[in-house]
């Protein structure tokens, strides 16, 4: 027991060297019900909204971490295994298998390389998931949207893209900086008064949804050459596809 606790602190010192080890010590939370270990895994501004067709559900890693603490032995199967993965040398977006006793789930999840290593900043999950031409276009359409406001500067745009909710981010110098989607709005505003927009064109997308949920992540070549790359996760609202995470960060889609 003493080897298994030590061998865990150096774990959460060392932090997790890739995308897939921090997933799966999410599964490894979930299984031992162990709400240190999910620490370990979630940044700490972390949201999980799940969908069930009709209504979404928020959770905090406060109220996660609190349920985990009250409730009582998982009843049934416990498993977590990572479907498919997309990663950059900053950012992360996986789909993963989620069983919990009888019911199967989808999670997206979205991670970031920070200081000490990767994390997930931002999951969306649905039971019974399954792949859905219309969430596809749905997702589509929002990166499209996103993409015009950028080129236009503008705010109504972007908040037809982004969910109030959500938290646009980024890595400075290994720590998650983070914003709403009000404070973005203010700088397209501002951005807005000095240029005419941005006219970066993307050079790659890649979109994968199931049910209510989805994912994308999108390239493009800035004015100066550089180049950019945002991931997002995305679900359906009742005002239609809304991004609810954004992570974005000056790298190639797959330097990783």
């Amino acid at each position: 027991m003493l080897t298994m606790i030590a061998a865990f602190a150096a774990m959460l010192a060392s932090g997790f060297a890739t995308p897939d080890a921090a997933v799966r010590a999410y599964g490894a939370a979930v299984a031992a019900n162990d709400p240190a270990q999910l620490a370990a895994a979630f940044q700490p501004s972390a949201i999980m909204y799940c969908a069930d067709g009709a209504a979404i559900r928020a959770t905090s890693q406060g109220e996660w971490k609190q349920r985990m603490r009250t409730a009582g032995p998982a009843v049934g199967p416990i498993a977590t295994s990572i479907a498919w993965i997309d990663s950059g040398a900053t950012t992360s977006v996986a789909r993963a298998v989620a069983v919990r006793g009888q019911t199967e789930y989808v999670d997206y999840l979205l991670l970031a390389r920070l200081a000490g290593g990767w994390r997930i900043v931002g999951k969306v999950c649905e039971a019974g998931a399954r792949p859905d031409a219309a969430g596809d276009a749905g997702v589509r359409q929002v990166v499209r949207t996103k993409l015009a406001a950028d080129r236009a500067w503008d705010d109504r745009l972007l908040a037809e893209s982004i969910d109030p909710r959500a938290l646009v981010m980024t890595v400075d110098g290994g720590e998650l900086v983070a914003a709403t989607l009000g404070e973005w709005q203010a700088r397209y505003v501002a951005r807005r008064a000095a240029s005419s927009g941005s006219p970066a064109v993307p050079t790659s997308l890649v979109v994968d949804a199931r049910g209510g949920i989805g994912t994308a992540r999108w390239s493009f070549r800035g004015t100066d050459g550089s180049e950019w790359t945002d991931r997002a996760l995305m679900i359906r609202t009742p005002r239609g596809w809304r991004m609810v995470a954004l992570a974005f960060a000056k790298e190639a889609p797959g330097a990783n």
